[in-house]
């Protein structure tokens, strides 16, 4: 990972994103016909190894590190993106917020980030659900230094070593991190 995020947000497309939610582990499916429709979106990935027969050395591939989520950018109207989704032969769901049904919308700095924190060539991220996430007792922070500089989250502390966490609609990730990179928000 070379860029940083303030790299990024220079390039940054403003649009708003959407987390998607597929059944029965049809993401991949789902971004194949998002990509025939020329509509950005992002699946959290991550290395696993596999070992196809008994002979071979195991093979590193790329997998959902969450299965059935996925980010869609907002291209057009928020009438236009559902009318899209439902076009799409699997079946989606779009998160909406609990109570009033209107979608959340992830701001295109917060995706930014996330997109950056769930590189998979990066110190292995830990991905959890946004309820684990929020349950983690923690510091809002800043960061100061690093590829990170620039973003908000909150500090944590597992195992005895410091992490930055971000969470977005559904999904929480953290990645490691000196706390001292990080400012008090």
């Amino acid at each position: 990972m070379s860029e940083t995020y303030s790299q990024h947000l220079q390039q940054m497309d403003p649009h708003p994103w959407y987390a998607v939610r597929t059944f029965n582990c049809q993401e991949k499916k789902v971004s194949r016909f998002l990509t025939e429709k020329g509509c950005p979106h992002f699946i959290p990935m991550v290395y696993t190894k596999v070992q196809t027969s008994a002979d071979e050395a195991p093979k590193r591939i790329l997998v959902p590190a969450i299965h059935n989520l996925l980010f869609v950018q907002r291209l057009g109207s928020e009438k236009a993106m559902i009318q899209l989704l439902g076009e799409c032969t699997t079946p989606v769901s779009v998160f909406r917020y609990p109570g009033d049904r209107g979608i959340c919308e992830i701001p295109a700095n917060d995706m930014v980030e996330l997109r950056l924190m769930c590189d998979p060539e990066f110190h292995t991220p830990e991905y959890m659900t946004q309820t684990e996430a929020e349950a983690m007792v923690g510091k809002d922070v800043r960061v100061v230094a690093g590829p990170f500089k620039g973003s908000i989250g909150r500090l944590v502390r597992k195992n005895k070593q410091y992490y930055f966490l971000k969470s977005v609609v559904g999904l929480g990730v953290m990645v490691r991190i000196s706390r001292w990179y990080c400012e008090l928000v």
